[in-house]
């Protein structure tokens, strides 16, 4: 069996039924896109109050939306439409129980912070977390057969081989400013969210913005050095509070632009995420605010 991707997506409660009924799940217009392939597995979790992994989607195909007819949701704009067969779903959601100011959850040993996407791709030593723990709370669930591209094969049992594959991968270690675009009365889309009306249109934005979700994900401010990046913070991991360098721009593409190192960096902020094969992190505050609207 070829390594696993495994992802996560998220759900809107209102949105759940219609995409349980037909395996689906609709990427928003300008929306991050990874890539996918069939057979990648995908934890598919609901929102809201009650949040947490509803069911185990595996991926078959994915369409563009060549007709709005063709979308059954009316809360956004939608370019794709992902195609899934369900694998299981679970009788209770498996919640993360994410905890505190920090919002960490020691079930997966994970901070929410990796959650505000739509759709993300888990790294190798989450993976081995989340799947981990699912397999301990929901044992007997996955103990059912399925249809893997056409193998028999146990829940439980794929979800070791994927486990052993992902502890094989190696791991991955884990001129600045933007132009400012002066025109007269020029103002970003509205998005009315604490006090900030508009939204931003370029770096010194997302910096104001962030600083109004940042205890919403669970950062602590240290410093804010003279040269790149633009800020240091705090993150609870499983080790304790670790350092994250921090690099604010309106495109997650800028960061290449502008020539800076990954290497000396851990995390982008950014408005809009455009760089696709952006080797670290990336926070896309336009979907932060998405989630916590909601």
């Amino acid at each position: 069996m070829a390594t696993l991707k495994v992802f996560v997506i998220n759900i809107q409660p209102r949105n759940w039924e219609t995409c349980r009924e037909r395996s689906i799940f609709g990427l928003r217009k300008g929306t991050f896109h990874p890539h996918f392939e069939r057979g990648d597995l995908f934890l598919v979790r609901v929102t809201g109050k009650e949040y947490g992994v509803r069911a185990i989607w595996v991926f078959e195909k994915e369409n563009p939306v060549k007709d709005p007819s063709e979308v059954p949701w009316d809360d956004a704009e939608y370019d794709h439409i992902l195609q899934f067969r369900s694998l299981e779903e679970f009788a209770v959601p498996f919640s993360e129980e994410f905890q505190g100011p920090s919002k960490w959850s020691e079930k997966i040993g994970m901070n929410s912070i990796r959650f505000p996407r739509s759709v993300f791709q888990l790294s190798p030593s989450e993976t081995k977390r989340y799947l981990r723990s699912i397999e301990g709370e929901k044992g007997k669930e996955l103990e059912e057969v399925v249809d893997y591209l056409g193998q028999n094969i146990s829940l439980r049992s794929l979800f070791s081989r994927v486990v052993e594959e992902a502890g094989k991968e190696a791991k991955v270690t884990e001129p600045k400013r933007v132009v400012s675009t002066e025109r007269l009365d020029l103002v970003g889309g509205p998005i009315n969210f604490r006090d900030i009306v508009y939204a931003p249109l370029n770096e010194a934005g997302v910096i104001l913005l962030f600083s109004r979700v940042m205890s919403d994900l669970g950062i602590v401010y240290e410093s804010s050095p003279t040269a790149f990046p633009d800020m240091i913070g705090r993150i609870r991991t499983e080790r304790g509070f670790e350092k994250r360098r921090i690099e604010f721009e309106y495109r997650s593409s800028s960061f290449k632009q502008h020539g800076h190192d990954p290497n000396n960096c851990d995390l982008i902020v950014c408005w809009e995420h455009d760089w696709k094969e952006c080797p670290i992190e990336v926070i896309e505050l336009r979907e932060v605010v998405r989630q916590l609207q909601e």
